[in-house]
């Protein structure tokens, strides 16, 4: 449906944007990574750097996933209302189209009877 072809347009949106934001941290942290010399990596990061930079980029993957799933949520209930709004004009537009139905059908048995009667 044209909802279902919505939501899938805006999933596919978002996890893109998503990879695009990661893969940009990871260039970046990768870039001053290698911006320093490796003797400098030797003397002014402990032991553990390589770790804490896994955790950097571990952190922010996860405040992304956190952003993401937030706008999700957003999305669905954006989606919940306006189907509800469809499906309320649907009724609305039923109940109507009863009423004329009942309508038609009186005024054939009414000139059916006329026409009996004749």
């Amino acid at each position: 449906s044209r909802l279902e072809h919505h939501r899938r347009t805006l999933r596919e949106r978002y996890d893109a944007e998503l990879e695009k934001n990661v893969r940009e941290r990871l260039g970046k942290e990768k870039r001053e990574w290698e911006r320093q010399s490796q003797e400098e990596r030797v003397l002014s990061r402990p032991e553990g750097a390589n770790r804490a930079v896994e955790e950097a980029v571990t952190e922010a993957v996860e405040k992304e996933r956190e952003r993401a799933r937030l706008e999700m949520m957003r999305v669905r209930e954006g989606i919940k209302k306006v189907l509800e709004r469809e499906r309320k004009l649907m009724r609305e537009q039923v109940k109507q189209a009863t009423v004329q139905v009942r309508e038609w059908v009186a005024k054939q048995r009414e000139v059916q009877q006329q026409q009996q009667l004749l």
